[in-house]
């Protein structure tokens, strides 16, 4: 398992945070931790940055990394 930090700067409120959440939920992930402008996500080694990147930027969001 690896941790990641992600800062989502359009995600600001309640809402937006549960849209990453329910998005990355879709690839696995079962462990997020949002808070205004970040996420911190637990997932699988064998799970690319970049899947997980795209999945936050279906949701809507942009993504600095």
């Amino acid at each position: 398992m690896k941790t990641v930090l992600f800062e989502i700067p359009t995600m600001t409120r309640m809402h937006k945070q549960q849209e990453v959440s329910d998005s990355l939920k879709k690839l696995g992930i079962t462990h997020v931790i949002t808070e205004r402008g970040r996420a911190e996500v637990t997932c699988p080694d064998t799970l690319l940055k970049v899947e997980i990147i795209r999945a936050i930027e279906d949701a809507g969001h942009v993504v600095r990394y």
